[in-house]
């Protein structure tokens, strides 16, 4: 069993990036990149979601929210 776990850790020390590894292989536009294709692909699911959702008059609570009348505050 020890030289299973051996072998394993070892593997995985080799595969691993030390610090200034995984600094120098940052590039920063590609970082930039990834992080605004997120964002896009996030305001995308919203957006996709919001169209699909059922519109407001089918809900009870906003149809009846609706059909409120309100009085202008200078008729008092």
């Amino acid at each position: 069993m020890y030289g299973l776990e051996a072998a394993i850790v070892h593997y995985w020390q080799k595969k691993t990036m030390s610090e200034e590894e995984l600094l120098d292989a940052a590039d920063v536009g590609r970082v930039v990149f990834r992080i605004w294709m997120g964002f896009a692909g996030f305001a995308l699911l919203i957006l996709c979601l919001s169209w699909g959702a059922a519109p407001n008059d089918e809900r009870p609570q906003v149809a009846a929210a609706a059909k409120i009348v309100s009085i202008p505050a200078e008729g008092r």
